[in-house]
């Protein structure tokens, strides 16, 4: 390793493979519901999810980047018998005032769903599923 080039770019390398990708970053700041959210909980209001920075394996939980991609962490097939592993699936969302309008995929095929904001601030987010249509593939 005499030679300076090699030692730039292994440095460079290593820099550059450190540095997160700002559209798939957890802690994004933007407007509600920009970022990851996990922790679900339900109440008699709806449903209560928390802000995490990131996404735990095998933990249930969503992501909206700020490029309207939506990113579902959920079952990774039917069974729901424990040990549950996980899988993203991936889709698309759009905010009209308080509701947000979700259209993904699952294991089974698509999803479209309508959530209504009830309330928010920058680490808690509690929706009421409004509409919630499964189109299984044949």
């Amino acid at each position: 390793m005499k030679n300076p080039f090699t030692i730039l770019m292994i440095t460079l390398c290593i820099f550059v493979s450190c540095v997160e990708d700002p559209q798939l970053s957890a802690s994004e700041i933007g407007p509600i519901p920009v970022g990851s959210w996990s922790n679900i909980s339900y109440n008699e209001d709806g449903i209560i999810l928390e802000k995490v920075d990131q996404l735990r394996e095998n933990t249930y939980g969503y992501r909206f980047l700020s490029d309207g991609t939506f990113i579902h962490r959920a079952n990774s097939g039917f069974c729901g018998t424990p040990p549950i592993v996980t899988s993203d699936f991936e889709g698309s969302w759009t905010k009209d005032g308080d509701i947000l309008n979700i259209q993904g995929t699952f294991w089974g095929g698509e999803t479209v769903e309508e959530w209504q904001i009830i309330s928010s601030d920058n680490n808690v987010l509690t929706i009421k599923v409004v509409k919630s249509e499964l189109k299984m593939e044949e």
